[in-house]
C-alpha cells in the first residue's frame, strides 16, 4: 500500500472483478497430407474456400482423407487448425525459369549541335511480332542544341515512352548521344532506327542479331545491341512457396467450363525500364508487381529479388519465392542491380555491333528486363502418401517429432486450444496410437479414431480395437479416444463419384453440432443431435444385436445405425477407456477438457499471490460461478470447491504449493429406457 505523507485527496483502484473466461469446445485438429500450403505447421483454417485456397484440391493428394475431413468437420465449425505432414524425402517445390535478356538498343552519337534529324523506327516484340505503333513505322523529330532551350529532348522522350521504345538521353538532355531502346527484351525482339536530315540522309539499321545493314553515315554513327539469352547467363527461378504438385500449372475442361490449377508467372513490359510481374493462380491474377532491373545506390528499388521474396522469411508473396541462379543453377552471388537503367549488369556478356565495321565484339549488356510471357510452374511432388502406402518415411511424417513439433505433434500447443483431433483415412495404428498418446499427455483433446475401411463384420471391428485383427496388435484403452464405426458413403462433388469417409471426420463434426445446440457435456449421438444428413448409406448395416456387441462392457466400438425411418446417425457415445467410470463417455470427457482449460485459464493471475486464506478464498470465488453456471446447464448436478487449510496444510505452503478441491458429479445420460408395461384385471385398484 502507498505511503502519504501530506494532507489530499487521492484514488485508490482496486479490480475485484474476476471471472473465469469461456473455452471454445469446438476447435478440431486435422492432421493429413495435401497438394499446397505450409508443412508441419498448425494452420487455422475458418472455412472451406479458405481450405481450398491453402492446402488445394481433394482430389490433388494421394493416402488418407484429411482434406476431406477436414471440410466435413467445417461444415459445422469455422475453427479448425489443419497439419499438412509431408515426406520431405520425395517433396519438391513447382518452379519456373524467367528469362532475362537485354532490350535490342540502337546508340546514336556524333550529331552535330544547332542541326535537324529524323529519326524512323520499327521493332517486333519477343515473339517476333512487330510493335510498330500503326505498323507503319514510327517518326520521331529532334533538332539538337547544347542546351535544347526548346526542350524537345524531353518532349521526344515522352512520345517515344508513348509508344514502345525507351529515350535515354546518356548526356544530360543533350542529345548528340543518345539511346533508343525497345520496351520488349529478348533474342526474338528487334529494333531498326534510320535518319534522315541534311547529310544523314542514311544511318545503319540493325537487326536481331545485331547485324548493320546499309550504308553508314559519316557523321552520325549507330551502335546496336543484341538480345541477351538465357544462354549467356543465369536464371530468374520461380518456386513455389511451399512444395506441392498443387502448384503445378494445368487446364481442365470440365462441364462448367475450362478449369485453371496452379501457379502461373506473368510479364509484361512496360514503356522504359519497368515491367509487371504478376502472379496468376487458378487462372486467375492474384498478385502483381511492379520491377525493374535498376537501384539507387543503397536504396531498396524495384530490383526482382528486393521485390519478390527469396525465402520463406517475411515472405512478401503469398505464392512464390524467387531469386537468380547462375548459369550451373546454384545461387549467384554476382547479381548486383546496376544503379541505372543504361548501365552494364554486372555478369554475363553479349554480342555488340560496331557499326564502323560490322563486326562482331564481345561487350556487356545494357537495359536489362524479363521476356514478356506467361511462365507456368511445374515438377512440384505433394510428398504424400502416393498409392496410399503408410510405411517408411511416410508413417515418419506423420508421426512428426515431439522435439521440433512437427507432424502429430504440432498439435501439442495449448495456444491452439483444439479440443478434438483426427488423422481422418488413416487407419495406421502406430500413427493412431502416437495420436491417442499426445491426447493423454496433454489433456487438451479427444482422439477420435476408425477402424479400417473395408470390414464387413462387427465382429471384426470389434476384434480390431482389441488389437486382435491384421494392422492392430494393441487393444486401445484411454479415455482421451473414441472410436466410431462403419465408415460412411458420400458423394463427392470434386470427383463425381461416392466415396466412404472416415467416420472419425463425422463424429467430430456432430461434437461441434452438439456445441452449437446444446454444450459438450451434451451427448453427441441419437436423433437430436447424432443425424447425419450427408452420407448416403453406411458400409455396413447395424441391426440391434450388433449395436449390443459392439457397445456392450468391455467393448467400446461407438456404432453408426442406418435406421429406414430416422435416417444414418451415431448410436453409441463411449470412450475407449474399459474401466467402468464416468470417464467412459464421451459427453464426461468433453466436458472435464472444458473444466481443466476454464481453471488453468481462470486462475493463471493467481501464481505468486501470497499463500494465504484471501487468496484462498479468491479461488473459491473464482471456480464456483463458473461450476454453478455448468451446473445450470446440465452439465453436473452437485459440485464442491475446496480450497483451504484443509488442503493447504503447513507442509504444502513450506514447498510454495497452493491445492484447491474440486468435487464434481457429472449429469449421467440416459441411453438405454426401460419402459415397464403392467396388465392388471379390472378390479385392480390403481390409484391416482
Amino acid at each position: 500500500m502507498p505511503t502519504y505523507s501530506s494532507p489530499g485527496n487521492y484514488v485508490i483502484e482496486k479490480d475485484f472483478s474476476e471471472y473465469a473466461p469461456a473455452v471454445n469446445s469446438s476447435i478440431a485438429g486435422i492432421v493429413g497430407f495435401a497438394s499446397k500450403g505450409p508443412a508441419n505447421k498448425a494452420t487455422l483454417i475458418t472455412s472451406a474456400a479458405q481450405l481450398l485456397s491453402t492446402f488445394g484440391e481433394t482430389d490433388q493428394v494421394s493416402g488418407g482423407q484429411g482434406l476431406i475431413g477436414a471440410l466435413e468437420i467445417l461444415s459445422r465449425t469455422n475453427s479448425v487448425y489443419f497439419v499438412r505432414a509431408e515426406n520431405a524425402t520425395l517433396a519438391a517445390e513447382a518452379s519456373a525459369t524467367v528469362a532475362w535478356g537485354a532490350c535490342p538498343a540502337v546508340q546514336c552519337s556524333g550529331i552535330p549541335s544547332s542541326s535537324s534529324i529524323t529519326f524512323n523506327f520499327s521493332s517486333t516484340d519477343e515473339t517476333g511480332t512487330s510493335n510498330t505503333p500503326n505498323g507503319d513505322g514510327y517518326v520521331l523529330s529532334v533538332t539538337t542544341g547544347a542546351t535544347d532551350p526548346a526542350g524537345d529532348v524531353l518532349a521526344a522522350q515522352a512520345a517515344v515512352e508513348t509508344g514502345d521504345w525507351a529515350w535515354t538521353a546518356v548526356s544530360g538532355t543533350d542529345p548528340s548521344t543518345v539511346y533508343f531502346v525497345n520496351t520488349h527484351a529478348g533474342k526474338s525482339a528487334s529494333l531498326h532506327v534510320s535518319a534522315t536530315g541534311n547529310q544523314y540522309s542514311r544511318m545503319s539499321v540493325f537487326d536481331a542479331t545485331g547485324n548493320a545493314a546499309g550504308a553508314l553515315s559519316g557523321y552520325a554513327k549507330a551502335t546496336g545491341f543484341t538480345a541477351l539469352s538465357t544462354d549467356a547467363g543465369g536464371n530468374y527461378i520461380v518456386e513455389s512457396l511451399y512444395n506441392g504438385a498443387g502448384y503445378n500449372a494445368s487446364t481442365t475442361t470440365t462441364a462448367a467450363g475450362v478449369q485453371n490449377y496452379g501457379i502461373k508467372a506473368k510479364v509484361t513490359s512496360k514503356a522504359g525500364k519497368n515491367f509487371n510481374f504478376e502472379v496468376l493462380n487458378e487462372g486467375i491474377v492474384s498478385e502483381g508487381f511492379q520491377m525493374n532491373f535498376e537501384q539507387t545506390a543503397g536504396v531498396i528499388g524495384l530490383f526482382p529479388e528486393d521485390v519478390v521474396n527469396i525465402g520463406l522469411t517475411d515472405n512478401v508473396s503469398e505464392f512464390i519465392k524467387a531469386q537468380f541462379l547462375d548459369s550451373t543453377g546454384n545461387t549467384s552471388n554476382d547479381w548486383t542491380p546496376p544503379t541505372a537503367f543504361a548501365n552494364k549488369f554486372a555478369a554475363g556478356s553479349v554480342d555488340m555491333v560496331n557499326s564502323s565495321d560490322a563486326t562482331q565484339v564481345n561487350g556487356t549488356p545494357r537495359f536489362l528486363k524479363m521476356i514478356d510471357g506467361t511462365y507456368s510452374l511445374a515438377g512440384g511432388v505433394n510428398g504424400d502418401a502416393a498409392g496410399g502406402a503408410i510405411s517408411g518415411n511416410v508413417r515418419s511424417a506423420l508421426l512428426g517429432s515431439s522435439a521440433i513439433k512437427t507432424g502429430i505433434h504440432a498439435l501439442d500447443d495449448d495456444a491452439l486450444n483444439i479440443s478434438m483431433a483426427c488423422v481422418p483415412g488413416i487407419t495406421e495404428q502406430n500413427v493412431q496410437n502416437e495420436l491417442i498418446t499426445l491426447a493423454e499427455s496433454s489433456q487438451n483433446f479427444l482422439a477420435v479414431v476408425a477402424p479400417p475401411e473395408g470390414l464387413t463384420t462387427p465382429q471384426a471391428a470389434i476384434n480390431w480395437h482389441n488389437g486382435q485383427y491384421t494392422g492392430r496388435t494393441a487393444a486401445i484403452n484411454s479415455s482421451y479416444a473414441a472410436v466410431y464405426w462403419p465408415w460412411l458413403k458420400t458423394f463427392d462433388v470434386r470427383t463425381a463419384t461416392d466415396i466412404f469417409v472416415d467416420p472419425a471426420a463425422y463424429a467430430i463434426s456432430i461434437m461441434c453440432h452438439t456445441d452449437s445446440v446444446s454444450d459438450p457435456w451434451f451427448a453427441p449421438a441419437g436423433l437430436t443431435r447424432g443425424r447425419l444428413t450427408k452420407p448416403t448409406d453406411v458400409e455396413v448395416i447395424l441391426n440391434q444385436g450388433d449395436r449390443d456387441s459392439l457397445y456392450q462392457p468391455g467393448n467400446a466400438v461407438n456404432p453408426i445405425a442406418k435406421f429406414a425411418q430416422d435416417g444414418i446417425c451415431i448410436w453409441g457415445q463411449r470412450t475407449a477407456q474399459r474401466t467402468p467410470s464416468s470417464l467412459d463417455r464421451v459427453n464426461v470427457r468433453r466436458m472435464m477438457i472444458v473444466i481443466r482449460k476454464m481453471v488453468l485459464a481462470a486462475t493463471r493471475a493467481i501464481v505468486f499471490e501470497p499463500n494465504d486464506p484471501l487468496t484462498w478464498a479468491r479461488v473459491v470465488n473464482l471456480l464456483q460461478p463458473a461450476l454453478d453456471d455448468i451446473r445450470r446447464r446440465r452439465g453436473i448436478t452437485e459440485f464442491r470447491v475446496v480450497c483451504d487449510e484443509t488442503t493447504n496444510t503447513p507442509l504444502r505452503i513450506d514447498r510454495n504449493e497452493m491445492w484447491c478441491r474440486v468435487l464434481i458429479k457429472p449429469t449421467k445420460t440416459a441411453e438405454v429406457l426401460v419402459f415397464e408395461l403392467n396388465l392388471t384385471n379390472q378390479s385392480a385398484n390403481l390409484g391416482v
